[in-house]
């Protein structure tokens, strides 16, 4: 049972996360400034971490594209499979690449996301410098609606085969916890060794085998075929660290991958911690953890944990790959009682699951795929065709079944039901340049429940991209029909303006229509300046009017490390501004504060000191 804290202790506590807001001094490896530009085209927070991890390993040893292969190319922020396999056909026939702005001739070639990556790749040699030891620190909070957020963050190698994590964080509006409980409301902490054929990882992990249907901990919502080309992207690093403060989707134990030739075995054991309300010996409500939770969510921090083992063999060859994923897991509540799963799950104290993947490539096909073996109910499938022509672009068919008593948490499925479960569909999309300069996706999707008889939801989303070197334009039209729920459609248009070196613009206009509701929408303008030396400044305004139900992302200007952005709903004034400022070669400040008008007139900050070695 929790002790009520004194008055005195919480007003020493507020004033600590106070002076650290205002401090927020952050001592973290700099951000370049093509990484900063990528980065901030990345929505998703987890999508957001790893390419600033990828993003990091390629600064200090760039890629060679005279060398690379499929794999490594995918590791590589912004570069999609159509692209990927349009690069390797025009390697194979050209020859040796000249030069990195050979690129621009692949047909598929986005030139101004290209120009952000050319700081990473290279056509020289393999990279001979030799590896250096990399250390990153950081401490910091973030203020947003009168409460603030502790962060500590600690990351580094030996520069050879060793390297370490650590992440603590307080969220937002939540006490700090006692000592014997780990003082933050997060900590993660990470050893790994890793040669050319062994990694061995001991702390908490993330793992996504296949198409993450069974084990998806690596992937989120946006990675949804639907936000790409349509061709699954294929996973190329199935074991990594658990470095953030995301306080779900891992597991902490130990896990041992060994690389024979072809042959790939990874074996694992551990278990997250979960917040649940348990009655009697079954969880009877599984919450979201992480999400800043209240104080009646507080009481269920934690009362229980998901206990796991497993293990993934696979086979790579030259055009193909075939892994199998076997998992045992069961649920214990904190002082160790067997728990049964929540009602709608198999009514079982230790669940089994297994599933099969693969994965066929051939010159102009591309076939994908995962299976759980699971009996009637429990089962899951998803499975993609795709064609790839250089003039016609790339077409998939791809169809899903989740059924009604599929459980698996670590699981992630690519359809449109939040639970991953009860759903069937099938997907067709198409996704290639209309002309030079200028690409399209098409993507129409057809879905319901299980049961038969069922209605049908039906999704349509098209979207246009026009790039070139003085700037690019985006426009999205989607509509969505979900069985009781109202239709929605969305336009949005967003159009970058580079004006000589040094300045440059965005507008964006976005319109929302409910069924029943009405239109909302919002207007959106950005002006920014960049000497390219030691001066970043960009100014942000935003006018919004929803109606009821209607909601948009706030879409808050990039600083490192401090991502996470809130909902605006109603009607208001967003004014935001951020500052960059370069002081000598190693140091850079970064500043952001952000208002927001409307019924209660959020205010937003955060403050950045980074140090790169």
């Amino acid at each position: 049972m929790r002790t009520e804290r004194s008055g005195d202790g919480r007003g020493f506590r507020l004033l600590l996360l106070i002076g650290l807001m205002s401090l927020g001094v952050r001592v973290t490896a700099q951000e370049s400034l093509s990484s900063e530009a990528i980065l901030a085209l990345i929505e998703d927070d987890e999508t957001r971490q790893r390419a600033a991890e990828e993003l990091e390993r390629l600064e200090l040893h760039p890629l060679d594209l005279n060398t690379a292969t499929a794999d490594d190319l995918a590791r590589v922020p912004l570069l999609d499979p159509f692209f990927i396999r349009n690069f390797l056909l025009y390697r194979s026939q050209r020859g040796r690449l000249d030069s990195v702005y050979d690129l621009k001739e692949v047909q598929g070639a986005e030139l101004h996301l290209l120009s952000l990556l050319f700081p990473y790749l290279t056509v020289g040699e393999a990279d001979g410098r030799p590896a250096r030891p990399r250390r990153e620190h950081a401490v910091g909070s973030l203020y947003r609606a009168g409460s603030a957020s502790l962060l500590i963050r600690s990351v580094g190698d030996n520069g050879q085969h060793l390297d370490w994590a650590m992440v603590g964080e307080t969220d937002r509006g939540e006490p700090f916890r006692p000592l014997r409980e780990g003082v933050m409301d997060h900590l993660t902490g990470t050893l790994r060794y890793r040669d050319s054929r062994t990694e061995v990882l001991l702390g908490d992990f993330r793992l996504t085998t296949g198409r993450g249907l069974l084990m998806g901990q690596g992937r989120s919502f946006y990675s949804s075929s639907i936000y790409g080309t349509g061709i699954p992207q294929r996973v190329t690093r199935e074991l990594r660290p658990h470095r953030s403060a995301r306080e779900y989707d891992y597991l902490r134990g130990l896990a041992v991958e060994r690389r024979l030739g072809a042959v790939e075995v990874i074996l694992f054991g551990g278990y997250e911690p979960i917040d649940a309300r348990i009655e009697g010996q079954r969880l009877a409500t599984l919450y979201r953890t992480g999400l800043h939770r209240d104080a009646t969510s507080l009481r269920h921090r934690h009362t229980a944990r998901r206990e796991v083992v497993g293990g993934y063999l696979s086979y790579e060859g030259e055009s193909g790959h075939l892994g199998i994923t076997g998992l045992t897991y069961r649920h214990r509540s904190k002082d160790g009682r067997p728990l049964l799963p929540p009602l709608r799950y198999p009514d079982e104290m230790i669940l089994r699951e297994v599933s099969v993947d693969g994965c066929r490539m051939e010159e102009r096909v591309i076939a994908s795929g995962e299976v759980t073996l699971a009996p009637g109910e429990r089962r899951a499938a998803e499975g993609s065709l795709s064609y790839l022509d250089e003039m016609v672009g790339a077409l998939t068919v791809s169809g899903r079944y989740f059924g009604k008593g599929r459980y698996s948490p670590y699981g992630s499925g690519d359809g449109h039901y939040a639970s991953g479960r009860d759903e069937w569909g099938y997907r067709l999309q198409w996704s290639g340049e209309v002309a030079r300069y200028v690409s399209g996706t098409v993507v129409a999707d057809r879905f319901r429940r299980t049961d038969a008889g069922s209605p049908a939801g039906t999704m349509l989303l098209m979207r246009l991209g026009r790039s070139s070197y003085r700037g690019s334009s985006l426009l999205t039209l989607r509509w969505m029909s979900v069985p009781e729920r109202p239709r929605r459609l969305s336009l949005r248009y967003g159009a970058d303006r580079v004006h000589g070196t040094k300045w440059s613009t965005r507008g964006e206009v976005q319109l929302l229509h409910t069924e029943g509701e009405g239109l909302g929408g919002s207007v959106r303008g950005r002006i920014r300046y960049d000497d390219q030396k030691s001066l970043l400044a960009e100014g942000d305004l935003r006018l919004y009017r929803l109606r009821s139900g209607q909601m948009i992302l706030s879409g808050l200007p990039w600083m490192p490390y401090l991502y996470g952005g809130s909902m605006l709903r109603g009607k208001g004034v967003q004014l935001s501004g951020r500052v960059r400022w370069r002081i000598g070669a190693h140091v850079a400040l970064h500043g952001r504060l952000a208002l927001t008008l409307d019924d209660l007139r959020t205010p937003d900050a955060a403050l950045a000191l980074t140090y790169r070695l």
